[in-house]
């Protein structure tokens, strides 16, 4: 296999990207779905784990939340141009989100305030190494968001100026699709984010429809959307250095039934899975986008990321060695449906702050790579780095992201081109 250290001396897969005309600073990113108020509560013994079935010792960290208002917050304090569309109550906390936003420089031109609507809230219990238990999610106002909410949108230029559009699964079903149908109406990629087994089935646009450009389970989301009533769980061969059959199956399954051109199915410790629809050889792609040098050739590929020296000088970063580098394995895999890359964790962490924000750190730090002009497949590592990071702090968006990451990944990465 091939390993580097930030970047390899090679060129690198590419595997999809903006055209080159969207490649550019100053291209935004509309992220559509939850606003929240979260509550994250949490044992102090971090040797709890599980249901403890009893109170216990602890403390209550409110902030705010929501899958698309933590991209978008997350896209914004790496340097990207955020747009927020979503519903929120006329009461304090919709206020409060409001003015939050407004401080990162998020748009939020097409963030409606229902009135005598209440603001969403999600209250999650987590066990002592940082895990979740259990959680309530009050989401109502969401179904104020409706179809002809996203023509109004659109109509008032919600998509001008877009590099890309991420959904979550907070929208209906017939929202979901109209937010498709119009981004791929204006030339927009459009991703979808699952957000919860539950809600994974509204993303499965089938009917005569064109796919998602993206979707982002994980491993029960994405049996949701292959019509699974029960999800399995994964088997032990995936943290023994191997896929069980089953996950590659499910994702041929995906990928022929046209989900989405591409997937990115998370997998917890085990790290992402990488999938495409996209005929042609390696190497190809529809964008010409040249890749940055963050992956090297060979079906084996390890990176290590140091999360220490990329946030150096950041404000309010971890001091030097609290987090440590991420080392990822990138393997090419065979499935009948595509292609596929699995970015295999080689040091899972035994212990974490707090996981609640992870998977939306890693959509968000892939999309404002993809935004920027990365190939998906590098844009992968950004994301990968961001949830890294996420679970490190309490909340779901890491405060010292900084667009000094991307810019440290491009210039390391391409001086060893």
């Amino acid at each position: 296999s091939s390993g580097s250290h930030l970047g390899p001396g090679s060129a690198a897969l590419a595997w999809a990207a903006p055209s080159a005309s969207m490649a550019k600073d100053g291209m935004g990113v509309l992220v559509c779905g939850g606003a929240v108020v979260d509550c994250i509560v949490k044992p102090f013994d971090e040797a709890q784990r599980g249901a403890s079935r009893t109170s216990l010792p602890g403390s209550a960290q409110v902030s705010l939340g929501g899958v698309a208002r933590n991209m978008a917050e997350s896209i914004a304090r790496l340097g990207g141009i955020s747009a927020l569309l979503s519903a929120i109550g006329q009461d304090e906390a919709g206020d409060q989100l409001l003015a939050a936003a407004g401080k990162l420089g998020i748009n939020v031109e097409h963030v409606v305030q229902v009135p005598g609507g209440r603001t969403a809230t999600f209250t999650a219990l987590l066990d002592g190494g940082g895990d979740l238990v259990g959680a309530v999610a009050d989401m109502a106002v969401f179904d104020r968001v409706e179809p002809a909410s996203i023509d109004r949108a659109v109509a008032s230029g919600a998509l001008r100026g877009k590099a890309l559009v991420v959904c979550d699964a907070n929208l209906s079903a017939a929202t979901l699709e109209r937010v498709l149908s119009s981004g791929l109406a204006a030339g927009v990629p459009t991703w979808f984010e699952p957000v919860s087994v539950a809600k994974a089935p509204r993303g499965r646009i089938l009917h005569g429809g064109q796919p998602w450009h993206l979707i982002s389970p994980n491993w029960d989301e994405l049996q949701a959307m292959l019509g699974s009533d029960l999800p399995r769980p994964l088997a032990a061969e995936a943290a023994e250095g191997r896929l069980p059959d089953a996950v590659l199956r499910a994702v041929d399954e995906a990928l022929t039934a046209r989900l989405a051109e591409h997937m990115l199915l998370t997998m917890g410790p085990r790290g992402v899975l990488l999938a495409s629809a996209s005929p042609g050889p390696p190497g190809s792609t529809s964008s010409g986008s040249a890749p940055i040098g963050l992956l090297g050739p060979g079906p084996r590929r390890r990176v290590a990321l140091d999360a220490s020296e990329l946030l150096r000088g950041a404000p309010g970063a971890p001091p030097v060695g609290v987090v440590p580098p991420v080392e990822v394995e990138v393997e090419s895999l065979s499935v009948t449906g595509g292609r596929c890359l699995w970015y295999r964790l080689l040091r899972p962490l035994a212990s974490v702050r707090d996981t609640t924000g992870a998977g939306d750190a890693l959509l968000a730090g892939t999309a404002r790579a993809f935004a920027h002009g990365w190939p998906l497949e590098e844009a992968v590592l950004l994301g990968l780095l961001c949830a890294h990071l996420t679970l490190f702090v309490d909340g779901a968006v890491a405060p010292f992201l900084t667009p000094d990451l991307l810019r440290r990944l491009e210039v390391q990465a391409r001086s060893r081109l």
